[in-house]
């Protein structure tokens, strides 16, 4: 089941307000309803309620190589094959190719981002018995028991509702002795964007919904593993801040790479007039720095 209460930082009359919310959907039963959370957030990162996640490469590939950098420098890929994820645009995936992969499976829900990792694989010149390309949940992942040696998820578990079956998921999937690797949001991770996002929000279209974003922290990531089954568990935490010019390119930044998913609340109408609403709120409350929290995760299968 998702864990129904707000899990990141954000200013306490803020969180009161969510989880007030949180609160109502449980009732209601939208809390429980993963199914349809996870069809939300893939209809956001296939573009339904934001153009901005045509942007995605040009406006965030900065922050998530950093991140894929750091991930894949504590992880063997030379000769192995990898399961990538949540694999987006690729950005991870190539650069694990790049570290001498065998083989690399790219999975995501969103076919509009494994369409666009497919156009960067076939520019870049790979074969198809070198990279493959799947459409499908972290729950229900496409291979067969014990069948890679690497398991990568980039930035996904944050938006992943049932955080515990899907890392259960990929440790079935691995060889033994194979290496689940993964960075996730960290509870403070976008904390100025995510406060100015809500405070600008219409919440009359949102008011009973629990808002599809679960942060963890290190000991929550050592559990999960635990559960698992997994072993020699290893975990670290790094921030920063990603200072923009302005707000406006502070929000460009948070808009193609969320994809603004949780606009599917509000009716097709007025999304884009909602979004340029919310962009000129950053702007006017000079929200030009954006602190990133993530908490990375390795852990070995018996």
């Amino acid at each position: 089941m998702p864990t129904l209460l707000w899990t990141g930082k954000m200013s306490l009359p803020l969180k009161l307000m969510l989880n007030m919310g949180n609160m109502i959907a449980w009732i209601s039963g939208n809390a429980r309803d993963s199914s349809a959370m996870k069809e939300k957030m893939k209809e956001g990162y296939n573009g339904a309620c934001s153009d901005y996640i045509q942007h995605y490469d040009e406006s965030s590939s900065f922050h998530y190589e950093k991140i894929s950098d750091s991930l894949t420098q504590k992880v063997e890929c030379h000769g192995k094959e990898v399961v990538d994820v949540g694999c987006g645009t690729g950005i991870l995936s190539f650069t694990a190719l790049e570290k001498g992969a065998k083989k690399m499976h790219c999975v995501d829900i969103s076919r509009f981002m494994l369409e666009k990792c497919r156009e960067k694989s076939i520019a870049k010149g790979y074969a198809d018995d070198v990279i493959t390309f799947h459409e499908g949940d972290v729950e229900r992942l496409p291979f067969p028991d014990a069948s890679c040696d690497v398991v990568f998820a980039n930035m996904v578990m944050g938006m992943v509702p049932n955080q515990m079956s899907a890392i259960a998921e990929m440790a079935r999937i691995l060889r033994p002795g194979g290496r689940i690797a993964l960075s996730t949001h960290g509870p403070a991770h976008y904390r100025e964007a995510i406060e100015a996002g809500v405070r600008s929000l219409n919440m009359r279209y949102f008011l009973g919904h629990r808002f599809e974003y679960w942060p963890r922290d290190e000991n929550e990531i050592k559990a999960f593993f635990k559960l698992a089954g997994l072993d020699d568990t290893q975990t670290s935490r790094m921030t920063w801040v990603d200072e923009f010019e302005n707000g406006g390119k502070a929000f460009d930044f948070f808009a193609a790479s969320t994809g603004l998913w949780w606009h599917h609340r509000l009716p097709p109408e007025i999304r884009n007039k909602e979004t340029e609403k919310t962009r000129a709120y950053f702007q006017r409350k000079h929200v030009t720095e954006i602190t990133c929290d993530v908490v990375f995760a390795f852990a070995s299968k018996k």
